[in-house]
């Protein structure tokens, strides 16, 4: 009888340990985007970059996202966004740090909306691929900034290990 119960408990805990977790089993966005209205323009930007650094505390890791949008010459008009969160985390508001550059000509401002107001939605957060949704507002260089309709849906080129 002790034999048939230890079986069964090293079953249960084989067959719990093979099931995935239910993020595993949302699926990688179909499209490619990186868009939101910024002050009511549209606007769409390129994810140049990501990046996985440990937590300072040792408790996890943080995923970064860099994306830009504008010109850079003959005169220089850019945005540019470092967004950061832990990784392979969703849900809402989780995200740590949503960096905002703006440079005009030879001026430049930045902030985090973070430290103001910004709603957020993580779906997808996974070694292959992120997807998200957010809004938000900030005081930037004197100046109100409004993202309304911000989505991300970015696939990894390379996934992370």
């Amino acid at each position: 009888m002790k034999i048939q119960q230890s079986l069964l408990v090293f079953i249960s805990l084989c067959i719990l340990n093979s099931c995935s977790k239910d993020d595993d089993n949302v699926p990688c966005p179909q499209t490619e985007s990186a868009t939101m209205k910024i002050n009511g323009d549209i606007m769409e930007f390129q994810i140049f970059g990501r990046g996985i650094d440990l937590d300072s505390d040792g408790s996890g890791h943080t995923l970064s996202l860099y994306m830009s949008y504008g010109v850079y010459s003959p005169q220089q008009n850019t945005h540019a966004i470092t967004l950061k969160l832990p990784y392979k985390k969703t849900g809402s508001d989780i995200v740590e740090e949503f960096n905002y550059l703006r440079v005009q000509n030879a001026s430049s401002a930045e902030g985090d909306f973070v430290q103001s107001e910004l709603l957020s939605n993580v779906t997808v957060n996974k070694n292959t691929c992120f997807s998200a949704t957010f809004s938000g507002s900030a005081i930037i260089g004197g100046d109100d900034v409004i993202i309304t309709e911000g989505v991300i849906n970015h696939v990894y080129s390379d996934p992370f290990d």
